[in-house]
């Protein structure tokens, strides 16, 4: 385990099993509305993307006419937010997830991966890992610091045809991860026994009683999943040791038998597993973002799903229906489908979406990258599936900030603008680690940050919109270095300064009032003319522009919700690109142009970006740190 998630489950065992939206570390506000698209392109262009906030999707259109082609991003409304287990019921094969962020547990149609609606049950605090028994008429789950107190965990039953909840057992002393049922038993596997990371699996009557510890294992095994391959074999996935043992019951107890998977296998926390169709064990790797199968009678284990693959990020848990594997990816708040050689099928069951209203770009592998300010998040989306690979949560990590713009810079690393706190925050774009401000709250006088850009200079150009400014910043170090542009456009006239863009020696910027692009010089700022002139073709309140591959400028008419196309040598208006609403068009903030041949990249999740995912699950849900999905704390390593 990384030093960063020690210090982060340290917390988790402590003071931070509270709600901390009402503190001062993670803190979610909305902003006022903003949109925004993006051009896909290459010698020819794959599309014009719109993120529209008002409707929150991700809109494309043609390339050469602007028609609109179809809705890239689709938002979700209803359904699980950070999957803490899943399980198909026997008598229906409908697919169960438990929602740990919001304390729900949905249905979705295995075939489709739709949502069923409404939801089956509400109420819960952070329900994890969950389990039918024979008949499917009943669903078990561990239910984390239910709010009977700060330390006690419950495990619970759900009666599906009723929907209702009742308490089988609770435990001051218990973490429960693990749930498995045989016959008239429970059985939960507990990863911090009293605070003493002994790991153990206790084993409670269906019917509710106490429960019986059967099996005391290692300690900082940190046992997630487990799984009875009969009624006298329990096989358990030791998170904290990268392997998988299995114990026998002898008639009187439950002894060691073997193991079954070792820890030189590639599987880097194991968390969820499955009896595949043939009789192999599934294993999936919540950090090494694999699955693997394990013969159980020679014990050869072979991939199954190669890391990442199909996007998978985090891998939580593994089921089967029929010859279809089905895996939660926590960090792209899916469930993916896979074939039973590990071929993703494309079809994913997705969880509740990060809200797309604010700016966006194209990352360098060609994935859409796009600003939520609601959720102060910024999320990355497959480019050419467009469905989600990971968040930088937390994106503007102080009070009563939200990011507005994203561009990557010339380190590879992200850069977002962040409104409220009149800064500049940075990510690692590899790792997903925050870095940090780049620029300082407030530096230069920046107030009401808004586009970023840049410069030919390698430095970095923002504008301040509070201040009609352009303001540039050292490149590598984030200093103020001057006014690059100042209140009265260097001579120019007062600008509202939205979307910065360089092309040919020349600075061009978006000016809202009174709905112009002004255009100056690349290097010395001098003004040199208003490039479009107000209202020029209809134009109406410009946030986003871009010379397109065809020499032309394309800017955003927020006011009127369509993209314009001025001509790129003289500014000369040429046509309405996107005609007003198009497709549902509400609002366009930006526009940016990716190479085609870019392939998209799904990164493994770090202890930094661990950490992260669980910035995630707390302003998702509004819960308590505490009973989060263990996959989680099975990070025992940092390399």
């Amino acid at each position: 385990m990384g030093p960063g998630l020690k210090i982060l489950i340290s917390g988790i065992r402590g003071a931070a099993a509270r709600n901390l939206r009402s503190g001062l570390v993670l803190v979610m506000v909305l902003t006022w509305p903003c949109m925004a698209l993006a051009w896909s392109s290459a010698a020819v262009a794959q599309g014009l993307f719109v993120v529209s906030q008002n409707n929150q999707k991700v809109l494309r259109y043609d390339a050469s006419t602007g028609a609109f082609l179809d809705t890239f991003v689709s938002p979700i409304t209803q359904g699980f937010q950070i999957p803490g287990g899943m399980a198909l019921q026997p008598s229906s094969g409908v697919l169960f997830v438990a929602s740990t962020a919001t304390g729900e547990i949905w249905k979705y149609t295995m075939a489709t991966g739709q949502v069923i609606t409404p939801r089956l049950a509400g109420g819960l605090f952070q329900p994890g890992a969950i389990a039918f028994d024979a008949t499917g008429a009943n669903l078990y789950f561990a239910d984390a610091a239910d709010g009977l107190s700060t330390n006690t965990d419950t495990i619970k039953k759900l009666v599906v045809s009723s929907a209702t909840v009742s308490n089988i057992a609770t435990d001051a002393t218990a973490n429960w991860s693990g749930v498995a049922v045989n016959e008239s038993y429970v059985y939960a596997s507990d990863g911090y026994n009293n605070n003493t990371n002994v790991g153990r699996i206790v084993r409670f009557p269906a019917l509710g009683g106490n429960g019986t510890t059967i099996i005391t294992l290692p300690e900082n095994s940190l046992p997630g999943g487990i799984l009875l391959r009969s009624p006298t074999d329990l096989l358990i996935a030791e998170a904290g040791l990268d392997q998988v043992v299995e114990y026998t019951f002898n008639g009187t107890s439950w002894v060691f038998q073997r193991t079954v998977l070792q820890n030189t296998a590639g599987v880097d926390g194991p968390c969820g597993l499955a009896l595949a169709p043939d009789g192999r064990l599934t294993v999936s790797g919540c950090f090494s973002d694999n699955v693997v199968a394990v013969d159980l009678s020679t014990l050869v284990v072979s991939t199954l799903v190669a890391s990442g693959a199909g996007g998978l990020n985090n891998a939580k848990d593994v089921a089967w229906s029929g010859s279809t594997l089905l895996v939660s990816s926590l960090a792209t708040n899916s469930v993916i489908y896979y074939t039973n050689a590990g071929v993703p099928t494309g079809v994913v069951a997705r969880g509740i979406s990060i809200p797309t209203d604010s700016g966006m770009t194209f990352a360098p592998s060609g994935n859409l990258v796009v600003a939520s300010a609601a959720n102060n998040d910024v999320v990355e989306y497959d480019g050419t599936s467009g469905g989600q690979v990971r968040a930088f949560f937390d994106a503007c990590p102080t009070s009563l900030a939200s990011p507005y713009d994203v561009t990557y810079g010339p380190d590879g690393n992200l850069y977002i603008t962040c409104t409220a706190s009149e800064g500049v925050f940075r990510f690692d774009a590899t790792t997903a680690n925050p870095l940090g401000f780049f620029v300082s709250g407030g530096s230069g006088g920046l107030q009401n940050p808004r586009g970023l850009a840049f410069g030919p200079n390698g430095n970095l150009f923002v504008s301040s919109g509070s201040t009609g400014e352009i303001l540039q910043y050292n490149g590598t170090t984030g200093a103020f270095v001057n006014v690059f542009v100042d209140s009265n456009g260097n001579g120019g006239g007062p600008l509202d300064p939205y979307a910065l863009v360089f092309h040919n020696g020349f600075l061009y910027v978006a000016s809202f009032f009174p709905s112009e692009v002004k255009e100056f010089n690349a290097t010395t700022g001098d003004f040199v003319q208003t490039f479009v002139t107000s209202g020029s073709g209809g134009l109406s309140g410009p946030k986003g522009l871009d010379f397109g591959p065809d020499g032309n400028l394309y800017v955003a008419s927020a006011n009127d919700n369509a993209v314009r196309k001025y001509n790129g040598a003289n500014g000369a208006f040429m046509s309405v690109f996107v005609s007003s609403g198009s497709g549902g068009l509400s609002g366009p903030v930006d526009l940016a142009f990716k190479p085609s041949a870019a392939a998209s990249n799904v990164p493994t999740l770090s202890d930094g970006g661990a950490a992260l995912l669980f910035g995630a699950i707390l302003l998702a849900g509004a819960k308590r740190l505490r009973g989060l999905p263990r996959a989680l704390h099975s990070r025992r390593r940092s390399g």
